[in-house]
């Protein structure tokens, strides 16, 4: 184990008894000395509150830009992706379950400054660093002190999100992070409250808002689990508020459950299922509407909303063509896109 370096964490109030509440997101949790928050990654010491993940990772990788997914900034390149330990939900299909529930303080992890991410960026030949693999927001100090960096070294910053965090510290990340994948669990408060173990929707409907609002390049995924979150209805209703509330361009990806960690009993979800969800999404208006993880080399390609030509053209997490220039613009008629190279 690393010698744990501490330091102290932002957005928390202090309380009788040493008590800790913290004010990060909105579990708003009220932190007992020597424990830590529900995230396993902020700890009460002392009567302080500690960022435990800040240097400390548990993955380090660099990965296709699409992998996040992104499909819309910057196609084709790579990102530097750090991911930490713990996160602010208990999701019972979590994928990453093996770094998202640990704690951040007792496990073995990698030492990572922010001067040392942006030399592996550089080393790595990737033009952004990507927050990701467990819930990145919980190392909000992190994000906010290395995604200043980046951009003082020319790089770019992905967040790949649960969006689960108060609108303070969120506002401090405008400026600083450039493009974002959101993760929608449902489009019911049911659904976090029986499944993530915190009903936060109607929070990160409106950080997803705010992010848009706000110039972050957003795009949305909901991965689709069999009688949980996959009905036509719900949808519906999810591609209409995204419709409404931000704009028919928003990237949306329709991802395939498959069996996990505490959700093994669950069936994977049916490729028809994941088709239709798109043919659903299209109809409501949304312009760009992908899936993912389907059992078959995926073609998820990119058109022109002017003339119909392919802008780029993906199998799987490889592109075979792209057709658009420095600025972003449809090479065959000129028609600026929604993609920002």
């Amino acid at each position: 184990m690393i010698h744990l370096k501490l330091f102290e964490a932002d957005y928390y109030e202090k309380r009788d008894g040493k008590k800790i509440h913290c004010l990060l997101c909105p579990r708003s949790c009220i932190i007992q000395l020597g424990n830590l928050g529900n995230c396993n990654a902020r700890k009460n010491n002392d009567g302080v509150l500690y960022a435990l993940g800040y240097n400390r990772f548990t993955s380090v990788h660099d990965d296709p830009i699409e992998k996040k997914p992104i499909y819309h900034y910057k196609p084709g390149t790579y990102t530097m992706s750090f991911g930490s330990a713990g996160c602010n939900l208990s999701c019972l299909h979590c994928q990453n379950f093996t770094i998202s529930q640990i704690s951040a303080e007792n496990n073995n992890l990698i030492e990572v400054s922010s001067q040392h991410a942006i030399d592996l960026s550089r080393k790595h030949n990737c033009e952004t660093i990507a927050y990701t693999y467990n819930e990145p927001l919980i190392n909000f100090e992190w994000i906010r002190d290395t995604g200043k960096l980046a951009h003082e070294n020319g790089l770019g910053n992905i967040l790949v999100s649960n969006g689960l965090i108060n609108e303070k510290p969120l506002e401090e990340l405008f400026g600083i992070i450039d493009a974002a994948n959101i993760d929608i669990k449902a489009f019911t408060e049911e659904f976090y409250k029986n499944v993530t173990a915190f009903p936060g929707l109607n929070r990160i409907k409106k950080n997803a808002i705010k992010m848009w609002e706000n110039d972050i390049h957003i795009e949305l995924t909901m991965l689709l689990i069999p009688e949980h979150n996959d009905n036509p209805s719900e949808i519906r209703q999810f591609a209409e508020w995204v419709k409404e509330s931000m704009s028919d361009r928003v990237p949306v990806h329709f991802s395939r459950f498959y069996p996990h960690y505490k959700m093994q009993h669950v069936p994977a979800t049916p490729v028809e299922t994941i088709l239709n969800a798109k043919k659903i999404a299209e109809a409501a208006g949304l312009k760009y509407v992908y899936t993912g993880n389907l059992p078959f080399s995926e073609i998820n390609t990119t058109k022109c909303t002017a003339c119909d030509a392919v802008l780029v053209d993906r199998t799987g997490y490889h592109i075979k063509k792209k057709d658009l220039n420095k600025e972003g613009k449809c090479g065959k008629c000129g028609n600026i896109s929604d993609i920002a190279m």
